[in-house]
C-alpha cells in the first residue's frame, strides 16, 4: 500500500507541475510571460480581442497560434461560426483570444444547440480545453532528426531559451492570460450516433473577468452519413505505449497497483482513439542503442513482461505479467493483437537476460542471432510461447514483431520459426522499408519507403490479406506529428493512408516522457517524436497533435465508405489529390482539407428528394 500512497502524493505533484505549465503558457504569469518580446509583440486594439485561426471555423483547429503573433489580428467578431459533421463523428476547432491587459479568468461556454425541428445536441456533446504552451528545444546532437528552422511554419515564438511552441490541451475552467499574449481556446465535438440530421444552432461565448464578452453564433450542421465506432473502424492504428514510462511520470512503483490503475486508464484512452494492438516485450530493454552506451533510446526503458529463468540446463518462463497486461488491456478496449518484442534487438549485439535460479542473479548474455545459445534459448521460448499463446486462446492475434532490422540480419531469425515454430511464420510484424516486405505479413513502411513504393505494390500486399502501414520518423521534416510541426501535418496522416491505399499509421511513441516532461521535453529526438500525449493529473492530457491525427483517422474512414459506394468517381480521387498535393504544411492552405472532406460527404450523403416527388 505504501506504492499507493506515494502514487496519490504523486498526483498533487504532478497537479502542481501542471499549474506551472500553466505558468509557462502565461496563467498567473503576470506581468510577462516567458519569452515575450515587448518591442515585437502584439498590441491589440481592446482587452479582449478574439478571431478565427485560418479565418474558417472549419480549419481554424489546422494551424499553431503563435504565443506572440508578430502581427497583430484582426478582431473578428459578429460572425457565423460554422461546422459539418457526421454522426458518431468529430470535430475540431479553436478561437483564439489576444490579451489588450491582463486577462483573469478567461474561459468560453458553448450554448445549446437544436435545430428548427426541435432536435437538440446535449451539453457534453463538447469538450471545451485551453491550449497551452510548452518550451521549444532542439534534438540531442547524438541523434538525427529534424530542426526547429527546417519544420516550424512560424509557430515558435519567443526568444532564446524561452521559446515556446502551442500543442498541450489544458482541461481547466479557465485560464489566465498576460498583456500581449495569446491564448487559443479548443473546442472538441464528439456527435451523438443517433443525432438526426439538420442544421443546429447555438452560440460561444468568450468572457473573463472585467473585460466584454464575445459572443459568436454558431452552425453546426449534422449530415445523413455515419462512421463506425473507433473500435469497429477498419484502421490499423499501432502506437507503442510505454508502461515503465507511465510509472516514472506518476513516481510509482513498476506493477504496483498504482500502476496497474494508472494503465487502466491509459488503455482505455488509447482504445476510445481506434488502437487495436497492445504493445508487449518479451525480452528486457529491446531498444539499446551504441549512442547512449548501449542503455534505452528513451528516458525509461522497457521491462520484459516475461520472465526468462534458466538453470545452466533447461528454460523457464513466467508469463503472469504479460497476461495481466493483456487481459487488462483488452478489457479497456485495446486488441485483440498483441505485438510481441523482439526477437531480434534492436541495435547491436543480441542480448537475453534472465533469472539464474542457481545463483538468484540477473544476468544478461550477448551473443550473434545463430549462435548456439541464442538458438537454444529462443528454440525453447517460442516452444514454450507457442503453448501458452494456444492455451491462452491468443496465438492466431499475435504478431513477433522487428523494429527495423534488414534482412541479412533477419534471415537467421525467420530460419529459425520456420524450422521450429512454423506458425509465427505468417504472424511476423516488420518496421522499415519494401526490402523486408515478402517476409512481413504486417508491415510498416518509412516515409521514403513509401514514396518509392508502387500503388500497385501496395495493393498486391492487401489482396493477399497483409497489412501495410506506414510512419515518420524524427528526421521526417514534412510531413510529420512532432511538436513544431504545423499542425495540419497531423491530420495528413489519415489522408495519406487513404490516398495510397494503406491499412493504417504506426508510431514508435505515444508517451515517452522524460522525468518532467513539461520543464524539460525531450530525452533525445526531435521533439514530440518521443510521445503524442502528456501526463496528467489522473491520465493522458491530449494534444494538437493527437485530436488531428485522431480526426485524419476519421477522414480516412469517410473515403474507405465512399470508396466503396462509389469505387470509380472521379470526385473521390479529386479530393485525396487536394488534401495530399503538398506534404510540407508551411506551404499548404490548410482549407484544402476541409474542402478535401466536403466533396467526400458529397458522395456519402444521399441527395436531397426532389420537391415533386417529396411525400407531402
Amino acid at each position: 500500500m505504501r506504492s499507493g500512497g506515494k502514487a496519490w502524493a504523486w498526483l498533487a505533484v504532478l497537479a502542481l507541475a501542471l499549474a506551472g505549465l500553466a505558468c509557462a503558457c502565461g496563467a498567473h504569469a503576470m506581468p510577462a510571460p516567458p519569452g515575450a518580446d515587448p518591442e515585437n509583440g502584439t498590441r491589440p486594439q481592446s482587452v479582449l480581442q478574439t478571431w478565427v485561426p485560418s479565418g474558417d471555423f472549419a480549419a481554424s483547429s489546422l494551424l499553431r497560434v503563435p504565443r506572440f503573433p508578430r502581427q497583430p489580428p484582426a478582431a473578428d467578431t459578429g460572425r457565423v461560426l460554422r461546422l459539418t459533421g457526421v454522426r458518431n463523428g468529430r470535430l475540431s476547432a479553436q478561437l483564439a483570444v489576444i490579451a489588450g491587459a491582463d486577462l483573469h479568468g478567461l474561459h468560453a461556454s458553448v450554448g445549446p444547440l437544436a435545430a428548427a425541428n426541435g432536435a437538440t445536441l446535449p451539453a457534453d456533446a463538447v469538450q471545451v480545453r485551453y491550449v497551452g504552451y510548452v518550451r521549444v528545444r532542439e534534438h540531442d546532437p547524438r541523434v538525427g532528426g529534424a530542426s526547429i528552422a527546417d519544420v516550424d511554419a512560424g509557430a515558435v515564438s519567443g526568444q532564446g531559451r524561452q521559446r515556446v511552441i502551442a500543442d498541450p490541451l489544458l482541461e481547466q475552467a479557465g485560464i489566465d492570460v498576460p498583456r500581449g499574449a495569446a491564448q487559443p481556446i479548443w473546442f472538441t465535438w464528439h456527435i451523438p450516433a443517433a443525432a438526426a440530421p439538420g442544421v443546429y444552432r447555438g452560440t460561444i461565448r468568450i468572457e473573463a473577468e472585467h473585460a466584454a464578452p464575445t459572443t459568436y453564433a454558431l452552425q453546426l450542421e449534422v449530415v445523413d452519413a455515419t462512421v463506425p465506432d473507433p473500435s469497429d473502424r477498419k484502421f490499423h492504428l499501432d502506437v507503442w505505449l510505454n508502461p515503465n514510462a507511465i510509472a516514472g511520470a506518476y513516481r510509482v512503483q513498476p506493477w504496483s497497483a498504482a500502476h496497474w490503475s494508472l494503465l487502466e486508464t491509459y488503455f482505455a484512452s488509447l482504445a476510445a482513439a481506434g488502437q487495436h494492438t497492445i504493445t508487449i516485450t518479451i525480452i528486457q530493454n529491446p531498444w539499446l542503442v551504441a549512442w547512449n552506451d548501449w542503455k534505452p533510446q528513451t528516458a525509461y526503458g522497457y521491462d520484459t513482461m516475461v520472465q526468462w529463468e534458466y538453470d545452466g540446463h533447461r528454460w523457464r518462463f513466467d508469463y503472469r505479467r504479460f497476461d495481466r497486461y493483456v487481459q487488462t488491456a483488452r478489457a479497456a478496449g485495446l486488441g485483440p493483437d498483441i505485438t510481441a518484442y523482439s526477437l531480434l534487438a534492436f541495435r547491436g549485439p543480441q542480448r537475453i537476460t534472465y533469472l539464474d535460479t542457481r545463483t538468484g542473479a540477473l544476468v544478461t548474455r550477448k551473443m550473434q542471432a545463430g549462435d548456439p545459445f541464442w538458438t537454444a534459448a529462443w528454440t525453447a521460448f517460442l516452444t514454450d510461447f507457442s503453448a501458452h499463446l494456444r492455451q491462452r486462446g491468443w496465438l492466431d492475434h499475435t504478431w513477433l514483431a522487428f523494429d527495423e532490422r534488414p534482412a541479412d540480419v533477419l534471415a537467421p531469425a525467420l530460419a529459425l520459426l520456420r524450422r521450429v515454430a512454423p506458425e509465427f511464420i505468417r504472424r511476423t510484424q516488420m518496421a522499415g522499408t519494401a526490402e523486408v516486405g515478402p517476409d512481413a505479413r504486417n508491415l510498416s513502411l518509412g516515409l521514403d519507403s513509401l514514396r518509392t513504393a508502387s500503388d500497385a505494390w501496395i495493393r498486391a500486399r492487401h489482396a493477399r490479406g497483409e497489412i501495410t502501414t506506414f510512419y515518420a520518423w524524427a528526421g521526417d521534416t514534412h510531413p510529420n506529428t512532432l511538436t513544431f510541426s504545423p499542425a495540419v501535418e497531423a491530420r495528413m496522416m489519415g489522408w495519406i493512408v487513404a490516398d495510397r491505399h494503406l491499412d493504417g499509421w504506426l508510431h514508435w511513441a505515444w508517451n515517452d516522457w522524460t522525468a518532467g516532461v513539461f520543464r524539460d521535453p525531450l530525452y533525445a529526438f526531435s521533439q514530440g517524436d518521443e510521445y503524442l500525449v502528456y501526463p496528467g493529473a489522473h491520465g493522458p492530457l491530449s494534444s494538437i497533435r493527437w485530436e488531428l491525427l485522431q480526426d485524419g483517422i476519421e477522414d480516412a474512414v469517410l473515403v474507405r465508405l465512399a470508396r466503396r459506394r462509389h469505387p470509380h468517381d472521379p470526385r473521390l480521387q479529386q479530393a485525396l489529390r487536394l488534401a495530399t498535393r503538398q506534404a510540407d504544411g508551411r506551404k499548404m492552405d490548410v482549407r484544402d482539407i476541409v474542402r478535401a472532406r466536403a466533396a467526400v460527404l458529397s458522395l456519402l450523403v444521399p441527395p436531397p428528394v426532389p420537391l415533386a416527388h417529396a411525400v407531402p
